[in-house]
């Protein structure tokens, strides 16, 4: 399955991020991050989902969560806070709020 946002396109098969073609790149806990966010699209994903979804069996720390949003965000050049790419939710956790497309 692929996803379509602004000028960017995640293959969720791959684990890749591409804009305009040309790979984007990303940790692979980032982009595993991207695509909990992207599969959840719209609803508030709590942090505990999140860091067990993106570590399995692993006691993960906030910060390595936070971590992989700051990547993420560099990533998509998501500093506009009129229209984020993926909003954070104080002290709950994040949300893919950008309009998305799944083409095929």
């Amino acid at each position: 399955m692929t996803y379509d946002f602004g000028p960017f396109r995640y293959d969720a098969e791959q684990r890749l991020l591409f804009r305009a073609g040309e790979i984007v790149p990303l940790v692979p806990k980032a982009a595993d991050t991207l695509h909990v966010l992207l599969e959840r699209r719209g609803r508030i994903v709590e942090k505990a989902e999140l860091m067990k979804l993106v570590w399995p069996g692993t006691n993960v720390e906030d910060v390595g969560l936070a971590r992989n949003i700051s990547l993420l965000r560099k990533a998509l050049e998501d500093e506009s806070e009129a229209n984020p790419y993926i909003e954070t939710i104080p002290r709950r956790g994040y949300r893919f709020a950008a309009p998305v497309s799944t083409p095929g």
